[in-house]
């Protein structure tokens, strides 16, 4: 009897210590939580070298006024990380929020030391130029509750092979996927007008995306698109082909 009291007991102990740990895992995304750039600068700091195959997992709650703070942190520390944006004061991702270096769209310089982003559902817009030429992002969460992503947003994030646009999303800027020059698949979970998709200047119309991909979602609507020849490096006027699966 005491025997098989002991043996409950250990059992329940275990399932606590398992949920416990459980839940601690999936409120700070799997990592380390930070509450400020300090304590995200501190912690950077305290790792060794690493690689973007093997990223640092960081939790941070942060607003708008600490993205600066947090961008130049990344590229003074040189780890690379998986990012991942928790609590609610964020509300918007603001323009060049993560490039380093900022002289025109051809001559910019990402943060790339990200490899990983989550956006919570606190954020509505993702602003002009935001992730530009972070060439080791291979990663985006973006929340269904953004409503817009702005021009140029994910231009030049050369190893992000995939991205799924929520249903939220309403509006897609000019070259917001431009020179991606690994992605291979777009999901659409809504629908968004063409008007609202790129834009037009002297006449033409300006794509998101590299080949004839608004085209078909256009044609096609929501759902996954792919195609097996990714923009070669730099080559503007590259045309891949999708298609919906």
């Amino acid at each position: 009897m005491n025997n098989t009291i002991k043996l409950f007991s250990i059992i329940a102990l275990v399932t606590v210590f398992v949920f416990t740990a459980a839940t601690c895992f999936g409120q700070s995304g799997g990592g380390k939580v930070v509450n400020s750039p300090e304590e995200l600068k501190a912690y950077l700091d305290s790792q060794p070298a690493n690689s973007p195959d093997k990223p640092i997992r960081v939790s941070i709650s942060a607003n708008e006024l600490m993205l600066p703070k947090i961008r130049d942190i990344l590229n003074s520390t040189s780890k690379y990380i998986n990012l991942n944006f928790s609590g609610n004061a964020l509300t918007t991702i603001p323009e060049v929020a993560f490039v380093v270096t900022f002289v025109d769209e051809d001559a910019e310089k990402g943060c790339e030391t990200l490899v990983s982003v989550t956006i919570p559902n606190s954020v509505t817009s993702i602003g002009k130029g935001a992730f530009a030429r972070c060439t080791n992002l291979t990663s985006i969460t973006i929340p269904n509750s953004v409503t817009s992503i702005g021009r140029g947003a994910f231009g030049g994030c050369t190893s992000l092979t995939s991205v799924t646009i929520p249903n939220s999303v309403t509006s897609i800027g000019v070259n917001t996927f431009a020179l991606c020059t690994r992605l291979t698949s777009v999901t659409f979970q809504g629908t968004i007008a063409a008007d609202n998709l790129g834009g037009v200047s002297f006449g033409t119309t300006w794509s998101p995306f590299h080949g004839d991909l608004r085209d078909k979602y256009l044609a096609g609507g929501r759902g996954t698109y792919k195609t097996t020849t990714p923009v070669p490096e730099n080559l503007w006027d590259w045309d891949p082909v999708w298609t919906k699966q």
